[in-house]
């Protein structure tokens, strides 16, 4: 993907965050109730997380219905195993350590760290690194997602070094990392399906400007996917379980003991006319009467890549 050229406007930032906020909030009550209905249904469980991928490249909430996410808040996990280990890696803290600890542990996050540019932005400084994170975002994404623990441990460690440059400090917070990586999702989503002008109703400044996605470039302006389970193909429980990686499926808070079910099913990409632009095998287990992507055992390589 071409590299553009980006400036930051702080005002137009302040909106647009504002909104991209509440449309946030709205889409996550539709997503829990759409999860929690779901995940009695492997296929539509399967069919979900391959949709959730295509329609915006989103690798990233597309793991909240994966085994990540079975024993804690996906969000929970990201801190323990990525975040909380850069913020007080000079404090000890390791990856999957007892939160609990936290409490006497002195982080990154501690104001002391602060220098007067984290003190006193106004939101400009964090902007640029957002932006001259963005990227570095796009080469990680072009592998996808599968491999989740690469992923985050670079972006996050690229992350600490870009802002330490821009700020001058080395102060960090999962609120600035997670602040950070979302917007980057958002503006990847963008950058596939395009936006349109809009104005905000009561101030009427511009909120989004009108661009041509890559999506739209390869399939028209009114083009419009849709995921569907094709098939299912069998796999053996046993076979299945002897093959787990235990060190991984504990991070989870998952043993092999845990599964009584396992399915994988072919999910295909379709154009309106009917038309198969890409599908992937996703691999589902169960656990209790709930159903969860096993990411470690799903390739969604060609979900990210059917358009090039």
């Amino acid at each position: 993907m071409a590299k553009k050229e980006k400036s930051f406007n702080l005002k137009l930032y302040a909106v647009i965050v504002f909104f991209a906020v509440a449309a946030a909030l709205t889409l996550m009550v539709i997503f829990t109730f759409n999860s929690k209905y779901t995940a009695f249904h492997p296929e539509e469980v399967a069919r979900n997380y391959a949709d959730t991928i295509v329609q915006t490249g989103d690798g990233y909430n597309a793991y909240k219905t994966t085994l990540v996410s079975k024993s804690q808040k996906y969000g929970d996990f990201i801190r323990k195993y990525y975040m909380y280990p850069i913020i007080y890696r000079d404090a000890g803290y390791k990856p999957g350590d007892d939160t609990k600890k936290l409490k006497e542990l002195k982080g990154l996050n501690d104001k002391s760290f602060m220098s007067d540019a984290s003190k006193n932005d106004d939101g400009t400084l964090q902007g640029q690194v957002i932006d001259k994170m963005y990227d570095y975002y796009v080469e990680l994404v072009a592998n996808g997602w599968d491999n989740y623990d690469e992923f985050f441990t670079k972006y996050f460690e690229q992350l600490a070094s870009v802002r330490k440059d821009i700020f001058g400090d080395y102060y960090m917070t999962d609120e600035i990392m997670f602040t950070a990586l979302e917007s980057n999702v958002a503006t990847y989503g963008k950058s596939l399906t395009g936006t349109e002008d809009e104005f905000d109703k009561n101030t009427k400044k511009q909120t989004s400007f009108k661009s041509i996605g890559e999506y739209e470039k390869v399939y028209g302006e009114d083009y419009r996917f849709t995921a569907s389970v094709a098939g299912e193909k069998d796999i053996d429980l046993a076979s299945y379980k002897a093959a787990i990686n235990a060190d991984t499926f504990a991070k989870y808070g998952v043993s092999a003991d845990d599964i009584t079910d396992v399915k994988c099913y072919t999910v295909e990409i379709k154009t309106d006319d009917g038309k198969v632009v890409t599908s992937t095998d996703v691999t589902v287990a169960k656990i209790g009467s709930s159903w969860y992507v096993d990411s470690a055992a799903t390739d969604t390589t060609a979900l990210y890549s059917f358009y090039k």
